[in-house]
C-alpha cells in the first residue's frame, strides 16, 4: 500500500509556510523543485530535484517512492499550475485540472476562449470601440 502524502511542486522560499503547516497536521511532505537549493526541499520529508515541468517525470518519481499525494499544497508557481492540474487528474484529486489550468495560464488561449465564449452568447462578436 503507498505511503498518503501532501506535495509540493515548486518549493522556493514561498513553499515554507504550506510545508510547515502540513507538517504540523501530521502529514508527511513530498517536495519537488529544479533548483537543488530550494529551501522547500531541505524543509520537506522527502525531496526531488526534477523539472517541474514534467507531470510524467513527478508521477513516476511518486509512483516509484511509493507515494500517493492525498492533497497538492498551494504554491504559487505560475504556468506551472498545468503540472498540479496534471496530477490532480491523474491521482484523481479534487482541485484544478489540466484543462483549467492550462485555460488559466495561457493568456491567448483564455483570450480565445473569452472571444468564442463572447460570439457564442452575444451573437456576433466583441463590437469594437
Amino acid at each position: 500500500m503507498n505511503q498518503k502524502v501532501a506535495l509540493v511542486i515548486g518549493a522556493s522560499s514561498e513553499s515554507v509556510f504550506a510545508i510547515n503547516e502540513a507538517k504540523k497536521a501530521g502529514l508527511k511532505v513530498v517536495a519537488f523543485d529544479g533548483n537543488k537549493d530550494a529551501i522547500g526541499l531541505r524543509l520537506a520529508d522527502v525531496s526531488y530535484v526534477v523539472d517541474i515541468r514534467d507531470p510524467k517525470n513527478i508521477i513516476e518519481k511518486l509512483t516509484g517512492g511509493g507515494y500517493e499525494p492525498i492533497t497538492i499544497l498551494p504554491v504559487p508557481i505560475g504556468r506551472y499550475l498545468i503540472t498540479t492540474g496534471s496530477i490532480n487528474d491523474y491521482y484523481k484529486l479534487g482541485g484544478v485540472s489540466y484543462k483549467a489550468a492550462d485555460l488559466c495560464t495561457d493568456k491567448l488561449l483564455f483570450h480565445k476562449k473569452l472571444r468564442n465564449l463572447t460570439n457564442e452568447t452575444m451573437g456576433g462578436g466583441i463590437p469594437s470601440k
